[in-house]
């Protein structure tokens, strides 16, 4: 029997897709209808606010990623306008053209309809596909994480070395995007030297351009770096060396998180097609697997490492969910079909699909309707209230004719003031008076406007501690104008902000290099 054959729901249907196929249809188009009204729906997380505020300052770098959210942010504006959907816009695009690619691929290396499509599937399943709108610096990575996987599986399984370019072209984007992206460049190096497919590609001379590419498309994220004295590597290149809490006490957390995100199912089927490739299983039912494996497995080294010393974040392997998703569907559809074979591929898609459908459906109803109190636990809390808190600021702000709205050390804060302001028709800057260089692409002569009046916005614990702060030494005149909530849906949650009349400024404004 074929391998074609011994993967149920490989029969043609009506339509000329396999019964896999039609399943992952109706998962990609019922997912992603969800997945828009969120993101319709729902405000921006502040770290979106934030990477907003960026595209309205096109920068060859900032100091916490590289650019590549941000000229997202700024086309989706520039189609959609400053709204919800001007903001996530991209991120929804790059999301369907990840399950292309991630199909594509999954054609290219594994024999067989159905793998392909259950791997499109399982991916819609996962949080981890379920929050790919989110227009954060993890959008623009997998996106190009996963075509350049797609390019190289051209290159190799097809014999069209001219794929290599592309390679390169969608690596060096992909290292614009978060320097997560370096980890694909490894293994795809140790996929090259590892392997009798691999090292065919060193005769190519498209494989050495690519490599070339590659390193142009990143140059202007490196000059800019060398510009400001490497700070951005710095930043990201602390977490490496931090300590957080005793050895290995957070590895347990790591991979709990990680299941919870991917789907058990997809994890652990992930896992066990990686330890099948090794043990040679993969190439004797004539899969190419040592490509999505060998790019895929020095990132999940690096963060078991990192999990021994510090957290890792559960949205940190988004980049690689589309291929742990590739290397799942792999497992089960390359199982022998006698005795149990068939009824794994079955069992495993309906596992996913129920806790699939349950954790997303859970997350979606709370970052819409959050009919549950969670506490601190809850993330979707960040998406909320600061719409009208922003509305409320601005009214305050038209009170006393300010001509700035200042926040003093709240990233969050500044962004969500930004992107709510733009989208109301205000122009009026918001500005951080804190002098941090993770603001230091905006313009020197608009860093620090020294315009009078304004209005100061300062994080508080409570209202009591809004009537303690002293007066302010960046202006001679400081007054108390009200304290403000954020609410985080029924009357939850405890951020207070003092809002302050500032006026006069002073020599001790800083002002910008």
């Amino acid at each position: 029997m074929s391998a074609e054959t011994n993967i149920p729901f490989e029969t043609p249907a009506r339509t000329g897709l396999v019964g896999a196929e039609i399943f992952a249809l109706a998962v990609v188009l019922s997912t992603f209808a969800a997945k828009l009204f969120v993101a319709l729906s729902v405000g921006l997380d502040g770290d979106e606010a934030y990477y907003a505020l960026w595209s309205a300052y096109p920068s060859a770098g900032y100091l916490d990623h590289p650019p590549a959210v941000a000229v997202m942010i700024a086309i989706g504006r520039l189609i959609g306008g400053d709204s919800l959907l001007g903001v996530r816009l991209l991120p929804l695009l790059a999301g369907l053209a990840v399950l292309a690619a991630l199909y594509r691929t999954a054609r290219l290396l594994i024999p067989g309809r159905s793998a392909a499509a259950l791997a499109a599937a399982w991916y819609c399943l996962s949080l981890q596909g379920a929050v790919n709108f989110v227009a954060t610096p993890d959008a623009p990575s997998t996106l190009f994480w996963t075509l350049s996987l797609w390019a190289a599986a051209e290159a190799v399984a097809r014999s069209r070395p001219n794929w290599w370019l592309a390679v390169g072209l969608f690596a060096g984007a992909g290292l614009a995007s978060k320097y997560t992206n370096a980890w694909f460049g490894l293994g795809l190096v140790l996929f090259v030297f590892a392997t009798a497919d691999g090292r065919r590609q060193l005769a190519r001379w498209q494989l050495w351009l690519g490599g070339l590419l590659a390193l142009l498309v990143f140059a202007p994220v490196l000059w800019w770096n060398y510009q400001h004295g490497w700070q951005s590597f710095l930043f990201q290149g602390a977490r490496v060396v931090s300590f957080e809490e005793q050895f290995g006490r957070l590895v347990s957390e790591f991979v709990v998180s990680q299941a919870a995100a991917m789907g058990p199912v997809l994890l652990l089927c992930a896992l066990l097609a990686m330890g099948g490739w090794l043990l040679g299983y993969g190439r004797r039912v004539g899969a190419r697997l040592a490509l999505p494996v060998l790019t895929t497995l020095p990132v999940l080294v690096y963060f078991l490492f990192h999990a021994l010393h510090a957290r890792v974040e559960v949205n940190w392997l988004q980049p690689v969910a589309p291929v742990l998703a590739l290397l799942g569907a792999a497992f089960v559809c390359l199982l022998p079909p006698r005795p149990l074979g068939r009824w794994v591929v079955i069992a495993a898609s309906a596992v996913q699909l129920a806790l699939g459908v349950a954790l997303i459906g859970f997350a979606y109803v709370q970052a819409v309707y959050h009919p549950l109190d969670l506490g601190y636990a809850d993330r979707t809390r960040m998406l909320r209230g600061w719409d009208t808190l922003a509305a409320e600021i601005r009214e305050l702000a038209d009170e006393i004719g300010a001509k700035v709205i200042w926040t003093e050390g709240n990233y969050r804060l500044t962004g969500e003031l930004f992107f709510h302001g733009r989208a109301a028709g205000d122009s009026r800057p918001v500005r951080d008076i804190a002098a941090h260089p993770r603001y230091d692409f905006l313009p020197a002569d608009s860093r620090y406007p020294a315009l009078s009046p304004a209005l100061l916005v300062v994080s508080v614990k409570t209202p009591t501690e809004a009537g303690a702060l002293p007066p302010r030494p960046e202006f001679s005149r400081t007054r108390l104008v009200t304290v403000l909530k954020r609410d985080e849906g029924a009357g939850r949650g405890e951020e207070y902000y003092a809002v302050l009349a500032v006026s006069g400024p002073t020599g001790a404004l800083p002002r910008a290099d």
